[in-house]
């Protein structure tokens, strides 16, 4: 799954993906971005350029009169049913986006009742770009469009797989016009070929598991021995 996420970047780190020399992203640094939070993602404008957007993490259908009311608002969508989905379907169709992301955090069981947060990014500290998708909504016709996201997720590779079994999806800049629907192509073809060649995953520490914790300093990377021993001498 994706549950949490970094969106801190090097400056103009993101001039290729938005499309045009020194971009900035609408928001400041961020190192521990949870659902419920806007995100940074960018999509293909009316215009057909890109545009970056703050999309509410958590995904409200399209049919929702009031966002706060809807029954679910799920964080993720899977590769396997997004197209055809009766709620993620038209939005996969019409409102692709990519997500940027320094790296996105998952938690592996070390021993009975201990997780172990480990950050999955690429140790060069460039993006990586998630394929999400956007509804649109506008609950009256006065009132501007109500963003709101679902980053998509496919099997975890092997490499991944003893953290946990999923993982989002990584568009590689080859496929960024096809997803963003610049150029045509199967947008399907691209949920099969999730680019994690050059992603590599590290023990970080405890301080990501707060929600408002934030700062470069969690994805340093910490000793799994030392951190387990921690929790002993606590308990």
């Amino acid at each position: 799954m994706c549950g949490r996420i970094a969106q801190a970047f090097p400056e103009g780190a993101l001039d290729r993906l938005v499309g045009f020399p020194e971009a900035r992203i609408p928001r400041g640094q961020r190192w521990n971005v949870s659902p419920n939070q806007d995100v940074v993602a960018v999509l293909r404008g009316q215009g057909g350029e890109r545009r970056p957007c703050l999309p509410d993490w958590g995904f409200v259908a399209p049919w929702e009169k009031i966002a706060e009311t809807a029954r679910i608002r799920p964080i993720n969508a899977k590769a396997e049913t997004v197209a055809a989905s009766k709620l993620f379907g038209s939005s996969f169709k019409a409102h692709r986006c990519l997500v940027p992301v320094r790296c996105w955090y998952e938690w592996k069981s070390v021993a009975p009742g201990l997780k172990q947060p480990y950050a999955i990014g690429r140790t060069d500290g460039l993006p990586i770009t998630l394929g999400g998708i956007i509804s649109l909504r506008r609950p009256h016709r006065d009132f501007p469009a109500e963003l709101s996201l679902a980053i998509i997720t496919t099997p975890a590779p092997q490499a991944l797989a003893d953290i946990h079994g999923r993982a989002p999806l990584v568009v590689g800049e080859a496929d960024w016009p096809i997803w963003l629907g610049e150029r045509s192509g199967d947008p399907c073809a691209v949920l099969a070929r999730s680019d994690t060649g050059e992603i590599s995953a590290w023990p970080v520490s405890r301080m990501v598991n707060r929600v408002g914790t934030d700062g470069p300093a969690l994805i340093e990377p910490v000793e799994i021995e030392a951190w387990a021993m921690g929790i002993e001498g606590h308990a």
